[in-house]
């Protein structure tokens, strides 16, 4: 069988596209032996063409215009590195397919928001597009899906789904440091972004949540439809109380299906440590789906860091002459419906609460009447010693209640004068 040669496009030069460029400068003569495909890199395109990067790009084509790359017979493949939900990456894929060159993106901002029309495009113009690295950075969780693993109706989908906010958690539980320090720290080891807003206030994890419950359940969801909560509110002391219950705190991503209905949420929770999602640390990631036939499927790999990412994207590359990628994206399912973020109110279940109190005697027994005039089931509470100021704080945690109780019961809370800091309100999933 004789090499074909394939021209690739590589539009950001960050972490992720970097590392692109290191994996095929290092392994393209496996390539030509094992897939009988000679890859070469025939453009590339960032922000910035001087900046100093940890792999030499002397010798590749440089575009002012990644745009201009779409056009050229000579390139088969454009990668899109470069982030956003709109603008130069929407352009990018459009361009891409309507030339009919394969289109590689780890945006997952861009198919959260555009997945079903960039799918409709490259049907339109028989052309193929491939996004596993949007989702579950090492984690084939697309592939999964698209190769029939998941051989039920599934009923729930959730997981961890972002390596940044596992480290930050696992290293602020492991060896007890503050959350400005263990962020610090996964900055260091290029597990977090010089600005890392969208992954610790959970936008990283909507996105991909958004795209699974689209792939799942055949809808098209909005991330807007999806309540959201980052992590930023954990303290040490909720991290040392959830041990102390038997409980770690991770970010969880999770949607759930019931009578037709779509609830999508990420926050962070209590999960029990007998829990198969609590041996999940540091940079992991992982993705559990509750088939009705099989039951928990669950799936672990690296989702932080530029190897992971950098090889989903080869391995995507690497599928250039899977027909499959011609005809997956989501199958609409006009019976199923995504709930809004509000409708989180409609959830039931146990609650972990902490809140700051005045040093004084009889406040304790003050709070827990407040809870008990409002119905309010306290299954435990705790008076801790670290006191602060003449401020104690206390830890309480409910038994079953609905969202919409705990929430107008703790808005009303807030005016009491006992109570000296925010109220700090973390679900505690059964999973």
């Amino acid at each position: 069988m004789s090499v074909k040669k394939i021209g690739i496009g590589i539009v950001g030069l960050g972490t992720v596209g970097s590392g692109l460029i290191e994996i095929i400068q290092k392994n393209n003569n496996i390539y030509k032996n094992k897939y009988k495909t000679d890859f070469s890199i025939n453009g590339i395109s960032a922000k910035n063409r001087n900046k100093k990067r940890n792999v030499s790009i002397k010798g590749y084509k440089w575009f002012d215009d990644p745009v201009k790359m779409t056009e050229l017979p000579n390139i088969d493949i454009i990668v899109e590195l470069i982030g956003g939900s709109d603008g130069l990456a929407l352009k990018l894929a459009k361009e891409s397919l309507k030339r009919r060159k394969y289109f590689v993106t780890a945006n997952k901002a861009l198919i959260a928001k555009h997945g079903i029309k960039i799918f409709e495009l490259s049907q339109k113009y028989n052309a193929k597009f491939s996004f596993e690295a949007a989702v579950g950075g090492g984690i084939p969780i697309i592939r999964l899906i698209n190769n029939s693993i998941i051989v039920g109706k599934i009923k729930n989908i959730y997981g961890i789904l972002n390596g940044t906010c596992n480290y930050i958690l696992t290293k602020m539980r492991e060896n007890n440091l503050q959350f400005n320090k263990a962020l610090k720290e996964a900055q260091n080891l290029g597990f977090a972004e010089a600005n890392p807003k969208d992954d610790i206030n959970g936008t990283d994890t909507a996105y991909k949540l958004a795209i699974l419950s689209n792939l799942a359940f055949g809808i098209n969801t909005k991330v807007s439809d999806i309540y959201t909560e980052g992590i930023s509110k954990i303290e040490e002391i909720d991290i040392k109380m959830a041990q102390k219950l038997g409980y770690k705190i991770i970010l969880l991503g999770i949607s759930n299906l019931k009578n037709n209905k779509v609830m999508q949420r990420v926050h962070p929770s209590l999960v029990s440590n007998n829990s198969m999602i609590s041996k999940v640390d540091n940079e992991l990631n992982t993705i559990i789906i509750d088939d009705e036939v099989a039951d928990k499927i669950m799936v672990v790999g690296k989702g932080a860091g530029k190897r992971p990412t950098a090889a989903s994207i080869m391995a995507d590359i690497l599928n250039i002459h899977d027909e499959n990628k011609k005809k997956f994206f989501v199958t609409k399912n006009k019976k199923v419906s995504s709930l809004s973020s509000k409708d989180i109110s409609k959830r039931e279940g146990r609650f972990y609460i902490r809140m700051g109190v005045d040093d004084k005697p009889g406040v304790l027994a003050d709070i827990t009447l407040f809870f008990k005039k409002h119905k309010i089931s306290i299954k435990s509470m705790f008076q801790l010693d670290n006191k602060i100021k003449n401020i104690v704080p206390l830890v309480f945690v409910t038994h079953k209640i609905t969202e919409h109780k705990i929430s107008l019961v703790l808005k009303k809370m807030k005016a009491l004068k006992k109570i000296k800091t925010k109220i700090v309100l973390l679900r505690i999933e059964e999973l």
